[in-house]
């Protein structure tokens, strides 16, 4: 799930920016999004403790799911994380489709300078 919505926020980066960075802190990547479009904001929710703390529970998945012993996910949380990255997903797909939509629509607009 870590690496799937890693990928997702480098999509929306590469295609919005065309630039992404090469890490793989999720909460840089979700901000670095986020600021770009506010629709990805709603996808991880942040009114309580327990949601920011399954945010956390998906970013140390990264590091401590392979490396630590002490790391502990219930079948609740992994389901609630699986939604969200499919969320995520939905969002990604929609607001790249429109920034490609809007890059093909200027481009068209344009001279042929050949």
């Amino acid at each position: 799930l870590h690496q799937t919505a890693e990928r997702l926020y480098h999509c929306v980066l590469l295609v919005c920016r065309f630039y992404t960075p090469h890490v793989h802190n999720l909460g840089f990547l979700r901000t670095q999004a986020e600021r770009i479009d506010p629709r990805l904001t709603y996808v991880w929710p942040r009114e309580t403790r327990r949601d920011r703390a399954r945010f956390e529970k998906l970013k140390d998945a990264y590091v401590k799911a392979r490396y630590s012993k002490h790391y502990r996910i219930t079948k609740e949380e992994l389901e609630w994380l699986g939604a969200q990255v499919e969320e995520l997903g939905r969002v990604v797909h929609e607001v790249c489709s429109e920034r490609i939509e809007k890059l093909k629509a200027e481009a068209l607009a344009r001279p042929d300078k050949a």
